[in-house]
């Protein structure tokens, strides 16, 4: 299941850009719609928010196994919030939409001003990586950590090795695994094996550009270096697969 946030597209005053935090306007204390849901959807609900707020569309997945891993949750208390939610219309069901896509968003550093004049617009191109209109979802192979981590060694043996894969890196890697094979099961069956492929494919890609693999000098004469959780971001993942950083 993916959701949105009500009225989302009304209240974005980034257009191309996915901020790293969301505004809570005091009249929500005032709402009473909003005043009279149970405790556990009122605390479910700005972390919901924040889910929508990676996505310039506002879309995210919010099923039980994906909520449970993010905002470490019980199955308890998922069920006890998120119905009162939807039923109130705080969230809507993204049915019929394109509810997983590559992000196009241009990162925002947290000391910018929220008035900060957008200097750069990006060309939004969305990839619909949901099964086309009336055929139903295609099993997506579990998530192989071990060997993507083996293979991003393989192809860039120069970039920064990965010690230690926490909660958040494992959940960056699950959802690009996510988007990678629900894409390509569109045209076919696939197994992991297919996935992998692909992975391998990827991170070639990367290792042909000079400025990923530290081979370019920034203004302070210092060479910047990608490594696997800067790459699984969402914005930079785009970018990658857009080959933003593959120029002369």
């Amino acid at each position: 299941m993916h959701l949105q946030p009500k009225n989302w597209a009304v209240f974005q005053h980034y257009k191309n850009r996915c901020p790293p935090w969301i505004k809570l306007h005091r009249d929500l204390l005032n709402d009473r719609e909003f005043i009279r849901l149970p405790f556990a959807s009122k605390a479910l609900a700005p972390m919901m928010w924040l889910l929508a707020s990676e996505a310039k569309d506002g879309i995210f997945d919010a099923s039980v196994e994906e909520l449970m891993f993010r905002l470490r949750i019980t199955e308890k208390e998922y069920a006890e919030g998120i119905k009162p939610l939807i039923d109130k219309g705080f969230f809507t069901i993204a049915s019929g939409v394109l509810a997983t896509r590559y992000q196009h968003a241009t990162p925002e550093g947290e000391g910018e001003g929220e008035g900060e004049t957008e200097k750069k617009t990006e060309k939004e191109t969305d990839k619909n990586i949901s099964p086309p209109a009336g055929e139903p979802e295609s099993k997506i192979p579990d998530c192989k950590h071990t060997e993507v981590i083996s293979l991003y060694h393989q192809h860039l043996p120069t970039l920064r090795k990965v010690e230690v894969w926490n909660a958040a890196r494992q959940g960056y890697l699950r959802q690009r695994w996510r988007e990678v094979a629900t894409e390509l099961a569109q045209t076919k069956a696939i197994d992991s094996n297919d996935v992998l492929t692909w992975w391998a494919d990827f991170f070639k890609h990367i290792s042909t550009s000079k400025f990923l693999t530290g081979k370019v000098n920034g203004k302070d004469g210092r060479a910047f270096a990608a490594d696997l959780e800067w790459i699984l971001k969402p914005s930079n993942f785009a970018k990658i697969i857009e080959g933003k950083y593959h120029g002369a």
